[in-house]
């Protein structure tokens, strides 16, 4: 009962991300047709647009990876066999740690609310917010997946 409670906590905290990186990517799109003639001059602002979109994107598949696998395991966790009930929460938290440093590697140097003394640029600014909090909630899926894990080993199913 505990491991079904915890995976439908890790469902939520999905969902949560979810909106935290759909606001983030809804922000940044704005930017989109001015960003598109910023990378037609420059390569690097080119390379900027692509891992912008990239790690929002590895972000996405990392939720609903995770999304996935803790409402298969809250629902049917105890019917599947002893590899895959041992090995779900380690993928998830492998597929979960790669997306969150693929994130922290193209955003760890900006920091939130830089933006906002330019002009127009309040929505990029909190583009910026919403990304940290999703990384927020990648780690706090982290530490999840950490838990089940040791809960499988020590109660198991």
């Amino acid at each position: 009962m505990l491991l079904q409670l915890l995976h439908l906590g890790q469902a939520a905290l999905a969902v949560y991300g979810a909106k935290q990186s759909y606001m983030a990517i809804t922000n940044l799109r704005r930017y989109n047709k001015a960003s598109e003639k910023l990378a037609k001059f420059s390569s690097e602002a080119a390379r900027q647009r692509k891992m912008t979109y990239a790690t929002q994107a590895s972000g996405v598949a990392a939720l609903l990876h995770s999304f996935l696998i803790s409402l298969l395991l809250a629902c049917r966790g105890s019917r599947y066999g002893i590899i895959q009930r041992y090995l779900a929460p380690s993928v998830a938290f492998l597929g979960i740690s790669l997306a969150r440093e693929h994130i922290l590697e193209f955003w760890a140097g900006r920091m939130p609310g830089l933006t906002e003394a330019l002009p127009k640029m309040g929505d990029y600014a909190e583009a910026e917010r919403r990304t940290h909090k999703l990384l927020v909630v990648l780690d706090m899926l982290l530490f999840s997946w950490v838990a089940v894990l040791f809960l499988v080993f020590v109660v198991g199913y």
